[in-house]
């Protein structure tokens, strides 16, 4: 998986052009930068579109910053990682139901049977 400087490299982004993240963020942090009604929601660091999604990158010489993407940049580092190698490969998909509904779903490492444990998932 890329590391974050080589994904701000493949978006163009220059990593000192990022505002500073506090080190202790709550959600009213992140959600004002992309929050489509805030006057201070973001642009995407790479084309300057409205950001609709943002996250916290550590970056060893300038600490952590945020990094704003709009839908298609985000996208586009997704398969980045995709690129790198299927994040979810070795993986297994598991739904736990009661009766006629889904009520937990997740990713679990191993596909482990025993008796009164069904796990049908795919890597």
């Amino acid at each position: 998986m890329p590391s974050d400087l080589e994904r701000l490299a493949f978006l163009g982004v220059d990593p000192a052009s990022l505002d500073p993240a506090p080190s202790h963020r709550v959600r009213a942090d992140w959600l004002a930068r992309i929050d489509s009604h805030s006057p201070d929601r973001r642009r995407c660091c790479s084309c300057k579109a409205l950001a609709v999604a943002t996250r916290v990158v550590d970056l060893a010489a300038l600490g952590q910053r945020w990094h704003d993407q709009c839908r298609d940049c985000m996208i586009a580092g997704i398969r980045l990682n995709w690129a790198a190698g299927r994040p979810m490969e070795g993986r297994y998909r598991v739904t736990l139901w009661t009766g006629d509904r889904p009520i937990l779903e997740g990713w679990w490492d191993e596909l482990g049977l025993r008796p009164g444990k069904w796990c049908t998932g795919s890597a």
